[in-house]
């Protein structure tokens, strides 16, 4: 064995997450890969510029995270991250604030938010409108984002700038221009609206998330981005990553899920050569990502019953036909595909499209996937395990969603929602995420969630504790489960000889403590390729 080491690490409870949950207390590295697993005595005997003391931390192999939005995060970061406002007229005073600061700055630039939750709200429980936003300002335009997303309120300006696009025809049904609330893909009109960020805006924007991902000891994530900045362009979100890439300035591994709303813009993306899996190792194309339905705290998830005391069922963003032709031309061009479902209803019509294209053209391993799954029919992950079609999950979302499911669905929808162990039984891959800024992107609150089935700080049997997961089976979501979706299992998701060197170093180890105690485990080392892009 070759005896030279950049660096080994030693004296650690080193979990590689193997098929044989092999455990080592020590590992060598070598040109950003694995070199050698062992214990402490083979360690001494072996040269490296550099070795390391993990004083009994626990290593994992690196955690990633499957689904969020990168770039909408700094965005909202740099904005007004309203996540934790207790009501509207906490909204509205902090508007004016923001509003008064930004009184010498060009009148078209938008005062921007996001994270309102009107189930928070001690004043009124009710969606924000413009009426509260004119409250702010009149002369310059206000957009702020419900925390799923899928609802925004714009101001009286804000609503005479988006009425005024050409593209808004398409989208006149989402849109209550009496109350200026925008749902689904008419939020993103306000994008076309504001004022394009430049490529070196896009880079410090990257460069600010990636360092806060990294600290919760994220070594890579597939990030939906392309819709996520005003402009919307894909062209200077990929050169921007790219640059970076090229400058050495990238420590987070960072898969696109190149988001689309309309067929066209889908076909062109295509048509211009991008193809799943192309790329560096810092930066690639993943799936197209579509959306088939919105929020339940929106209700505009697509159900196949309508909402508790209504006769609403939400919002089918495409309807079957062009669902079925957005997913047959991207097939047919060997892309990925992932595609966006809170409600049973849009997860059939996924499921009933994949396969109209599988059987089309033929079964390979194309890895398709639906995100979320949030309340299923009853015979969706036999249709899914047939097919293969993967299952993007976020056990975060148990802890927002687990006291206001059984009010908006009923008991019934309720009871097939966020069946987590259900879909492991099942047979199917599943892959962790958080889809922050929705919710945070640590992996930990995460990891204890999906083990606990309880709110952070709540300590009870859990929310419908059949459906709890193992320590295993959670930290496999943000490792081994990730790293398959991605197709590459061969390189990452545990830690074995030949395999990328990204590994999350904590202060202790979480298969051994008490599982309400996960959150509280720090992240002491964020490793990629070698380089420790994170200390404590």
């Amino acid at each position: 064995m070759d005896k030279n080491f950049d660096r080994i690490y030693y004296n650690g409870v080193i979990r590689t997450m193997d098929d044989q949950r092999s455990v080592f207390s020590a590992i060598g590295i070598r040109d950003g890969k694995i070199a050698f697993l062992g214990d402490d005595k083979q360690a001494a005997a072996l040269m490296a510029d550099e070795k390391t003391d993990l004083k009994g931390s626990c290593m994992l192999p690196g955690l990633t995270d499957s689904h969020l939005h990168m770039l909408n995060y700094a965005f909202v970061k740099q904005s007004y991250m309203m996540t934790g406002a207790a009501s509207i007229e906490e909204i509205i005073s902090h508007g004016r604030s923001t509003a008064d600061k930004m009184k010498d700055e060009d009148p078209e630039n938008w005062i921007y938010g996001r994270g309102w939750n009107e189930d928070n709200f001690t004043d009124e429980k009710r969606p924000l409108d413009r009426f509260d936003l004119d409250k702010i300002s009149t002369e310059r335009p206000i957009l702020f984002i419900r925390v799923c997303g899928h609802k925004a309120a714009v101001n009286t300006k804000g609503l005479e700038i988006v009425m005024g696009l050409k593209q808004t025809a398409d989208y006149i049904d989402q849109i209550d221009q009496e109350n200026g609330i925008l749902t689904e893909a008419s939020i993103k009109l306000c994008y076309d609206a504001m004022n394009e960020p430049t490529v070196e805006k896009i880079k410090e924007m990257i460069l600010s998330a990636q360092k806060d991902i990294n600290a919760r000891g994220i070594t890579g994530v597939d990030s939906d981005n392309f819709l996520s900045l005003p402009g919307r362009k894909s062209a200077g979100i990929i050169k921007a990553y790219k640059e970076l890439e090229k400058e050495g300035k990238l420590t987070l591994r960072v898969r696109e899920q190149a988001s689309f709303t309309a067929f066209e813009h889908m076909k062109a993306f295509i048509d211009a050569g991008y193809r799943s899996n192309d790329g560096g190792d810092y930066y690639k194309i993943g799936p197209v990502k579509l959306y088939q339905d919105g929020s339940l705290g929106a209700r505009t998830a697509l159900m196949n019953n309508p909402y508790a005391g209504t006769d609403e069922y939400g919002t089918a963003v495409h309807d079957q036909e062009d669902l079925e032709n957005l997913v047959d031309y991207a097939y047919k061009n060997d892309m990925q595909i992932l595609i966006h479902a809170i409600g049973d209803k849009a997860s059939d019509m996924i499921c009933d499209a994949y396969i109209k294209a599988i059987e089309k053209y033929g079964k390979r391993d194309s890895r398709l996937a639906i995100n979320h799954l949030q309340i299923v029919s009853d015979d969706l992950f036999d249709r899914m395990k047939e097919y293969d079609i993967l299952a993007f999950i976020q056990p975060v979302f148990v802890a927002s969603d687990m006291d206001i499911v059984e009010n908006l669905t009923g008991k019934e929808p309720a009871d097939r929602s966020y069946l987590w162990k259900t879909m492991m039984d099942k047979g199917l891959i599943c892959c962790g995420g958080s889809d922050a800024p929705v919710e945070s992107f640590d992996v930990l609150e995460n990891i204890q969630i999906a083990v606990t089935r309880d709110k952070l700080g709540q300590k009870t049997e859990g929310w419908h504790p059949e459906e709890k997961l193992s320590v295993d089976e959670a930290v496999r979501l943000f490792t081994a489960g990730n790293a398959y979706e991605a197709f590459e299992e061969d390189i990452r998701g545990s830690l074995a000889i030949g395999k990328n060197a990204d590994m999350t170093v904590l202060d202790r180890d979480i298969f051994e403590i008490e599982p309400h105690e996960i959150s509280k485990v720090s992240v002491l080392k964020t490793i990629v390729g070698g380089r420790e892009v994170y200390v404590k």
